[in-house]
């Protein structure tokens, strides 16, 4: 997975270490106003997992709160700056000075809230996430069904699962606050491969906010040009005579950096750096045998 990276238009404010931290039993604390302050915390470091770190908590996998406070920096007032969490194993709310800023459920996978509009510049900020961890039936890995988990719940173990290892629970990987500017941030990049005669075609789509301007798609030195409008890009790059990948004859094809670069004028917003990996070029089929 990568990470976000310091760069001169990306600023990181890494929050993790000592936040406090209490269990929620009875799924009080929201009604409660814990999303501003807990009424008995105790600490705990972040990242980690509160069933290694406390013994009435070995076996809990119910709500938790999470609470820290942090200054934001003045200088990032005019940026968009956005709230990422690494890994909320499994389900997650998010409140940033007592408003709810997103929800997210999959406790393997980041996500990202923007909190642009809810920040304080002349005080502490205060971010609460409540992270419960229930071994539901539709989560993955699946919790035990009616009948319990199988194969006796492997072999008995605690909890009753369909699965062989234990389900820790916590915020698992970094909390970082990121400021990236306001008229220069690519929300999501979309990528299609497909298959022309003997030729491939990687089609992009790029996301871009409000974005006016242009940019370029790069791949292994073949570029194409992207004009956004309403913020949306769209290009395709052409393979000729591409190895294409199958189950079979796996061709991963070499790319080297971002797909995307964007430009104002003279001035990079997106500057590329270098994340070397291999993609194959295919368009899926369904056969029926």
């Amino acid at each position: 997975m990568l990470s976000l990276q310091q760069n001169q238009l990306r600023n990181l404010l890494d929050t993790s270490g000592i936040w406090q931290f209490q269990l929620d039993p009875k799924e009080e604390g929201e009604a409660k106003g814990w999303a501003q302050a807990l009424p008995a915390p105790r600490l705990i470091p972040v990242p980690c997992s509160w069933n290694d770190l406390f013994d009435d908590a070995r076996d809990y996998l119910g709500l938790a709160w999470y609470r820290h406070e942090v200054f934001v920096p003045s200088g990032w007032r005019s940026q968009r700056v956005f709230l990422r969490i690494g890994s909320a194993n499994y389900a997650a709310k998010v409140w940033v000075n007592g408003a709810v800023v997103a929800e997210h459920s999959g406790g393997h996978q980041p996500f990202v809230a923007d909190v642009s509009d809810r920040l304080v510049w002349d005080r502490k900020n205060v971010i609460a996430i409540t992270v419960e961890n229930k071994q539901l039936l539709d989560r993955v890995p699946p919790g035990p069904g009616p009948g319990g988990g199988e194969v006796a719940g492997v072999l008995g173990g605690f909890p009753l699962t369909k699965y062989d290892f234990f389900p820790y629970a916590g915020l698992h990987r970094p909390v970082v606050l990121f400021s990236v500017p306001a008229a220069g941030h690519i929300d999501d990049v979309t990528v299609v491969t497909t298959i022309d005669g003997k030729d491939g075609v990687v089609k992009v789509v790029v996301a871009a906010g409000d974005y006016p301007g242009t940019g370029k798609v790069s791949l292994n030195g073949v570029d194409a040009d992207l004009t956004f409008r309403v913020g949306i890009a769209e290009a395709a790059v052409r393979v000729p005579a591409a190895r294409f990948w199958g189950p079979r004859a796996p061709a991963p094809l070499p790319a080297d950096g971002y797909p995307h670069r964007r430009r104002e004028g003279d001035r990079l917003l997106h500057p590329r750096r270098r994340h070397p990996h291999r993609r194959g070029l295919r368009r899926p089929t369904a056969a029926q045998r």
